[in-house]
């Protein structure tokens, strides 16, 4: 895929003002991030993200650009796309923080309808066995946000996808992770 339109912002705020004038009408547009090593103002990759989910937007493919520079691909989300626990979780705090739009409420209204969404975390079997065999970690387990016990359940469905083996040493890793009452991945409080 060929680069296409690229913007550079150096924040949010610039992000946000772009995405409001051009997020009903634009195809695409390749976002522009310098290399930390540059040293130079670049909108944080979580920031992109947000932003782009409140006006019914996503990211998608990375490429670079120069030894300075990568771009980032956005676009308006197709209609009836599958939305990642994570990007539903961050549409949750978006929606607590008032910055979602209509326009990104209705490309994402789809993946809430019916509120089978909310609520506890499901726990597979297997997994909750694991967990139970480390008394630290079911312990730990229990008491962490059910937004994050949901992403590293969604997240550990996937591996499980991929093989056993993935999904045995991602198993083995939460399990020690949660028994030393850590949280990984993408964490906000």
């Amino acid at each position: 895929m060929e680069l296409g339109k690229t913007l550079y912002v150096a924040d949010r705020k610039a992000w946000r003002t772009w995405l409001s004038r051009h997020h009903g009408r634009a195809k695409e547009i390749w976002l522009i991030y310098y290399k930390k090593s540059s040293g130079k103002a670049r909108i944080p990759y979580n920031d992109a993200v947000d932003e782009a989910l409140c006006f019914g937007w996503i990211d998608s493919i990375v490429k670079k650009v120069d030894d300075e520079r990568f771009a980032q691909r956005f676009s308006p989300r197709r209609r009836g796309s599958v939305l990642s626990q994570l990007n539903k979780e961050r549409i949750r705090k978006l929606v607590l923080e008032k910055r979602m739009t209509g326009a990104g409420l209705r490309a994402v209204a789809h993946a809430y309808d019916g509120g089978s969404d909310h609520g506890t975390a499901w726990i597979p079997v297997d997994v909750a066995r694991a967990m139970r065999r480390c008394p630290a970690a079911w312990r730990n387990f229990q008491k962490f946000p059910e937004s994050y016990k949901r992403i590293r359940i969604a997240y550990l469905e996937g591996r499980r996808r991929q093989g056993a083996e993935p999904f045995r040493r991602s198993l083995g890793y939460l399990v020690r992770m949660t028994a030393k009452d850590k949280r990984f991945g993408f964490v906000r409080e």
